[in-house]
């Protein structure tokens, strides 16, 4: 997504820490707690970045993110 000024440079900080809270397994209750957000916030802005994504659902979200440099993949816990 453009303003017409150049390329889209990436998603705002606090945008980058819910998709690593997301790609993290987090629940949006946790999440929204962890960030001081209220829920509906929340999900406004996964909603803005999945739009912007031009994904639809959550999963395709965070595919989208990792491989666009938007998060880092997350890493495996546990054996």
């Amino acid at each position: 997504m453009t303003d017409g000024a150049g390329p889209y440079p990436g998603p705002a900080d606090l945008d980058r820490r819910i998709l690593a809270l997301l790609l993290a397994g987090l629940t949006d209750q946790t999440t929204a707690t962890q960030l001081g957000l209220s829920p509906r916030t929340l999900h406004r802005r996964l909603r803005h970045l999945m739009d912007t994504a031009g994904v639809r659902t959550r999963m395709q979200l965070g595919a989208h993110a990792v491989r666009h440099g938007w998060s880092e993949p997350p890493v495996p816990s546990g054996p």
